[in-house]
């Protein structure tokens, strides 16, 4: 029976590299690739300073700052649709890492987030980022990747503040709304 679990483990882990490879994910860093943030440099320092305060805030403890700059892709390999904001503010959590519990909370907040704007889509949407947000992945979406550490697991130390509160704070949401309606004008 252990023998079969670790071989079926080992398959899943070839099949996962496999899926990572295919789709394009050649570097382990990720890149800032969505408007408005690629033209208005104003825009992308507000998100910067904002994604540096949430990881201050809920690294009060070591008070370290992620390696790499903030970046996001939106909703990864995903269309961009009304929920675009809700995957910004998702990637800020996963640029920041922490502990297993603070990926599943933020995993939990971008469902709700996304069940709001569209019934289901966040359910499917959960779904994909609790596979393929691991932090042990080779891709540039997974949990923890503005820290050049990888292969890394999660974090010992739990957050002061849950994911939600900590966004709800700095308002991070109506930020990037504001940054994504402006794009639209």
């Amino acid at each position: 029976m252990k023998n079969s679990c670790l071989i079926l483990t080992r398959r899943f882990l070839i099949y996962l590299l496999g899926i990572g490879l295919c789709t394009g994910c050649t570097t382990l860093e990720s890149r800032l690739s969505i408007e408005p943030y690629i033209k208005n440099k104003p825009m992308r320092n507000e998100l910067e300073q904002v994604a540096e305060e949430y990881c201050r805030r809920s690294r009060a403890e070591s008070k370290s700052q992620p390696d790499f700059i903030f970046t996001t892709d939106g909703c990864s390999r995903w269309p961009d649709d009304s929920w675009a904001a809700c995957c910004i503010a998702h990637d800020i959590a996963y640029w920041c890492g922490g502990s297993a519990q603070d990926r599943k909370e933020a995993d939990q907040e971008l469902m709700h987030c996304v069940n709001n704007k569209t019934q289901v889509i966040g359910n499917i949407i959960y779904a994909g980022v609790r596979i393929g947000g691991l932090p042990w992945l080779p891709t540039p979406w997974r949990w923890g990747y503005g820290w050049d550490n990888w292969p890394a697991n999660y974090e010992h130390s739990q957050s002061l503040r849950s994911v939600k509160k900590l966004m709800d704070e700095l308002k991070i949401y109506n930020i990037i709304e504001q940054h994504l309606s402006a794009k639209k004008r």
